[in-house]
């Protein structure tokens, strides 16, 4: 939008003007010695120069031209200062970052996001797909020239293989009926879910729990084993499962712990070559004290694992 003229101030500007004009006209033509340039004739007719620019161009005036100096003064102090207060501000800037991420380094599992507060949690592992579990004991197969002696005694590692698995799924069975009504919410293969893979910095790597239920306050993660199985292959897996666990409880702020079930056949003859299980105790009792790990042991029959082998064939056929 185009402004109005102010004929005021242009009156008084042409005024001025002619004044300043009357002024040089004098100087030059009446005073002695005549038609002399001197420097205040000079001086006037630039001032009505410049009277007559700042009208002509509607932001120029006398009054901006002398103090222009003063304003980049004024603009280079603000300049310093603003540059002092970017250099502090980066400064404390660069501090909160630092601390931020020293504080995710060290807390990161204490305070997660909330969307992975709502999706952190336990669900039904997949029957089909990657199993982590440990593989069963299997010997060597034997070749043509092996003696009769040693066809024995593979046959004999099988029948234990095959006794101990039978074991510890009825172990597991009599461990979930003796548990209260109030405890009876027994989940069977549980791993964590998809969103516990972004809180773990070290490992991505599936667990399957052989089973999951809540005792009060606490999240209980069931591991079944025969007491003659623990192995240092046995000690890799358990000390995974226990580094999981205490990720998991200390992403929610809850309590959680593993249970493991030491299964024990008493009326069969155990393979002591194997049971390193006073060196268990002594690994992992730290695990022990910090309420990570608390085991269990459960006796079972020749009648329960035979039960429980039959059943399993049953369901095969």
């Amino acid at each position: 939008m185009d402004l109005k003229p102010n004929y005021y101030v242009r009156t008084l500007i042409v005024v001025l003007g002619l004044s300043i004009l009357g002024m040089a006209y004098t100087s030059f033509f009446l005073a002695e010695p005549k038609h002399q340039i001197t420097a205040g004739i000079i001086t006037l007719i630039s001032i009505v120069v410049i009277l007559a620019l700042s009208e002509s161009f509607n932001k120029l005036s006398l009054g901006k031209i002398l103090s222009l100096s003063r304003e980049i003064e004024k603009k280079q102090e603000e300049n310093s200062t603003v540059k002092n207060e970017n250099k502090e501000l980066r400064q404390e800037l660069f501090k909160i970052v630092s601390n931020v991420q020293q504080s995710q380094v060290n807390n990161t599992f204490n305070t997660p996001p909330e969307a992975w507060l709502k999706l952190l949690g336990v669900v039904k592992a997949e029957a089909d797909g990657e199993d982590d579990s440990e593989p069963e004991e299997e010997p060597t197969k034997s070749d043509a020239q092996t003696s009769i002696v040693e066809n024995r005694s593979q046959e004999q590692a099988r029948s234990r293989s095959r006794l101990r698995r039978y074991a510890v799924d009825a172990g597991l069975k009599k461990f979930v009926s003796k548990l209260p009504v109030s405890e009876s919410q027994f989940v069977e293969r549980v791993e964590f879910s998809s969103a516990f893979h972004a809180i773990d910095p070290i490992m991505d790597r599936r667990i399957v729990f052989d089973g999951y239920l809540k005792q009060g306050e606490s999240e209980v993660f069931v591991e079944a084993r025969h007491k003659d199985m623990n192995t240092s292959m046995f000690f890799d897996r358990l000390y995974i499962m226990l580094s999981k666990i205490n990720l998991y409880r200390e992403a929610k702020s809850t309590k959680a712990e593993l249970l493991l079930l030491l299964v024990e056949t008493k009326w069969y003859e155990s393979d002591d070559r194997l049971n390193m299980y006073d060196r268990f105790i002594e690994y992992f009792q730290p695990a022990i004290k910090n309420g990570l790990l608390r085991i269990e042991h459960i006796d079972v029959s020749e009648e329960e694992v035979c039960d429980e082998e039959s059943g399993r064939q049953r369901r095969l056929l």
